[in-house]
């Protein structure tokens, strides 16, 4: 039984660390990026949606003991509003994401800007926001006529 607590233990101090390296990491460059993003759509550069994965999931209660329900949220980055996460709850994100039609969906009323995310949220944001960024600038393109 001590073992098994000390692993336990381990497993929960392992986790912390992960989360606090990836906070401190998004804490250092995602206002950046936000405010670069903030002056592009001051600049014109608006209605833009760059999605990426789900990003972290949890009960949408105190626990799944009484309800399943789950809220995931997914890493996006909305022109105007930045990088931050859109909400969803489980049903509609997984519907949204296997539907085969592919019609994608305006995020705005789903989007929490990272300073407004819980602080694991905004860690896991840090792997995904390059990626983001990248197809961002690869659809804005400006034309030399």
């Amino acid at each position: 039984m001590h073992e098994f607590l000390s692993e336990r233990a381990a497993e929960l101090t392992r986790l912390a660390a992960t989360i606090r390296s990836g906070l401190e990491q998004a804490e250092a460059m995602t206002p950046h990026l936000n405010d670069q993003l903030n002056e592009l759509a001051v600049l014109g550069v608006t209605s833009h949606q760059v999605e990426g994965p789900s990003v972290y999931a949890r009960p949408a209660g105190l626990s799944n003991d009484k309800d399943d329900s789950v809220v995931v949220f997914q890493a996006v980055l909305l022109l105007p509003g930045g990088i931050g996460a859109a909400a969803w709850i489980a049903h509609g994100y997984n519907e949204y994401h296997h539907c085969s039609y592919g019609e994608q969906i305006d995020l705005h009323d789903r989007f929490v800007p990272y300073g407004k995310l819980p602080p694991i949220v905004r860690a896991m944001l840090v792997k995904r926001a390059s990626q983001m960024v990248r197809n961002l600038l690869r659809d804005v393109r400006i034309l030399n006529g």
